[in-house]
């Protein structure tokens, strides 16, 4: 089967990378959630899509300049706030799977020091290759996959290099021929973002592990999941 997971929470709903939209995701029964996290100037972790709050809260600047009390002042939209990874993980517990985005080092080192002991269920995931070989260095068990907008020979190396499970990958750069042949290459593939019902059946149909959207209700309806609760 072929899990739905809330690109940001439930942000067709709520604010994206919020505590509503998490819970949204929760009440739909979402698979999974994908989520992005980045450092305050305190070295807090917090859930945040964008380096700046610029586009998601009514602030200005850069999340690594401002401390975790000075994000946690700013509107994220319909009175949430910043959450902090802490935060998310304490509401989802081990109900979904979480699929984390981070981007550097610090932020990887901060995110597998919150997640290490906690009984949850989680991917790290990143555009940046070094930065997974880094977390794989730091823990040899965590889940990796390896995110991609074409799923190229050197991408499927480094997954197999890291021992990660599945490529992410751009719904767009995919097709029929590539899904086979990254089963014949013994790699899953979990999909970005699928908005269409239609062509979440297809990435389905092709063998697809997860399905990233934003309208997780309107998904999971097309793949015959769980009806969600209104």
């Amino acid at each position: 089967m072929t899990a739905v997971y809330a690109h940001r929470g439930a942000s067709t709903e709520y604010p994206e990378n919020t505590l509503a939209a998490f819970r949204r995701a929760m009440e739909l029964g979402a698979a999974g959630i994908e989520l992005d996290v980045h450092l305050s100037a305190d070295g807090v972790p917090v859930v945040i899509h964008d380096w700046t709050v610029d586009r998601t809260t009514d602030g200005i600047g850069l999340v690594s300049e401002m401390t975790i009390t000075e994000l946690k002042s700013l509107d994220a939209g319909g009175g949430e706030k910043i959450p902090t990874l802490v935060e998310v993980l304490d509401l989802v517990g081990n109900e979904l799977h979480l699929g984390i985005e981070v981007n550097a080092n610090k932020v990887a080192e901060a995110v597998i020091r919150e997640i290490r002991g906690r009984n949850i269920r989680c991917t790290i995931l990143s555009f940046d290759w070094n930065t997974l070989r880094y977390v794989r260095m730091q823990d040899p068990d965590v889940e990796l996959w390896v995110t991609t907008i074409v799923a190229s020979e050197e991408a499927i190396a480094v997954a197999k290099e890291l021992g990660a499970t599945a490529l992410s990958v751009s719904h767009n750069a995919l097709d029929e021929d590539i899904a086979g042949y990254l089963k014949e290459q013994d790699l899953g593939f979990w999909v970005w973002t699928v908005n269409e019902p239609e062509r979440a059946l297809t990435c389905a149909g092709w063998g697809a592990i997860g399905i990233c959207t934003d309208d997780a209700a309107a998904i999971q309806q097309a793949l015959g999941e769980r009806h969600p609760q209104t």
